[in-house]
């Protein structure tokens, strides 16, 4: 064989294993892309970008490992509502021997039984870890992914679920806590609280850095009821506890009347009647003064403000005013109180310095609940000097923004009872 033919053999063989190796590489590539879906599909992720990967919705026992046994990526495995609705049947979550049908072992955290764990979040509690994490829960609309921030995981945690199923009024007292569960240094924290599992829908778990300090803050709100229950807490990480910065827990029926008890939203906003049919809205510590029309802005009639009594023969405590437009003195020091009702939302926008504020939403009424005007808006800050959290701003809207607002509430929340 010639020299030529040696080397056009030779040239034909690397030819043939390089067409070979590309097609072998296409195929790996392809079922890599296959698989990646498919992992997608069943809510994992095979990217390797992520330190937490918690799942929700998924079916089967709940999974959460001790932060003091992990390292590196953690997988955590959690409940839906859709799953709880599963196994809630004539009203009982418990099996006849007392075990808990999807409870969960926290005993790493200090509880003695399984748990039942509903809402959750993942952020930065203790540090500025750096770190990304992803959500992912299974709905009727498909898989739905979520990229976030943080290394430690939240848990709203009941220890009794069995208490729920002749609820009483004092049943849910000591019964649910909140845990952190720090991956990154492998520690966690848990606090008792006056929070419990509401019979309709979750506590609403967030996170921000409220306190300026780079460290994010857990934030609670949840509907009971008509109103809105909320609390701002902090893991100090010296201690390994949560600490309470605020919250509205207690029994507002029961205290509302004892000298010094309201929430401090409420402590700070004064109201008052004037003639012409006006209200006189003011928070005194930042100077916010507005004048408000009960007509224009509360929505009321003329001709409604003119009655002392409805036809009913109830108080109509908005009958503040004779047909004139003077106030009835004697009758407004009996009964027109200015106050601020429930509390119907709470949210977190940002205020100029990039801190997160705290907005607190209330009615404001004349006399008595039924009769409100509109909405007061107080925007709450931590005040670094005091460690509490003080009015910065706020905003009154009238009774038709109102009505706007009450519905996101309803919305934002899940309904009412």
């Amino acid at each position: 064989m010639s020299c030529m033919a040696v080397l056009l053999a030779f040239i034909i063989i690397l030819l043939q294993d390089k067409c070979c190796n590309s097609a072998v590489t296409a195929s790996e590539g392809q079922r890599a892309g296959v698989q990646e879906k498919a992992a997608e599909e069943n809510g994992t992720s095979s990217a390797g970008d992520f330190f937490l990967d918690v799942r929700a919705g998924f079916g089967g026992k709940p999974v959460i490992p001790d932060p003091a046994k992990t390292d590196g990526k953690v997988s955590v495995s959690l409940l839906s509502r859709k799953n709880i609705d599963k196994v809630y049947d004539n009203g009982k979550f418990y099996k006849k021997n007392g075990d808990l049908y999807l409870g969960t072992d926290l005993s790493f955290a200090g509880f003695k039984r399984p748990v039942f764990v509903s809402s959750y979040v993942i952020g930065d509690m203790t540090e500025d870890s750096g770190v990304v994490s992803y959500i992912t829960k299974k709905t009727n609309n498909g898989i739905k992914k979520k990229k976030v921030k943080g290394s430690c995981l939240v848990l709203f945690v009941t220890t009794k679920l069995e208490k729920y199923e002749k609820p009483t009024k004092q049943a849910h007292l000591g019964e649910s806590y909140f845990v952190i569960l720090d991956y990154k240094n492998g520690v966690s924290y848990k606090k008792k609280t006056a929070f419990y599992l509401p019979y309709s829908r979750w506590n609403k778990l967030s996170v921000a850095d409220v306190t300026g300090d780079g460290i994010q803050e857990l934030l609670v709100s949840c509907l009971h009821n008509k109103s809105v229950d909320f609390g701002l807490y902090h893991a100090a990480m010296e201690k390994h506890k949560i600490e309470t910065i605020y919250e509205t827990g207690g029994d507002w029926e029961e205290n509302w009347q004892k000298p010094g008890w309201d929430f401090i939203d409420r402590l700070e906003f004064q109201g008052k009647l004037m003639d012409n049919y006006k209200v006189e809205l003011t928070i005194p510590r930042i100077g916010y003064s507005k004048t408000v029309s009960v007509i224009k802005d509360g929505g009321y009639s003329k001709k409604s403000l003119h009655n002392k009594m409805d036809r009913m023969g109830c108080i109509n405590y908005i009958g503040m005013w004779k047909k004139n437009g003077k106030l009835r003195k004697k009758w407004v020091k009996k009964y027109g109180r200015v106050f601020l009702y429930t509390l119907d939302d709470i949210s977190y926008p940002e205020g100029k310095d990039g801190n997160t504020l705290v907005e607190f939403i209330r009615p404001v009424c004349i006399g008595h609940r039924s009769r409100g005007i509109g909405n007061m808006h107080i925007y709450m800050r931590y005040d670094k000097d005091s460690g509490k959290l003080v009015p910065e701003s706020a905003k009154y809207s009238d009774y038709k923004e109102a009505e706007k607002e009450w519905e996101t509430a309803r919305k934002h929340y899940g309904g009412f009872n």
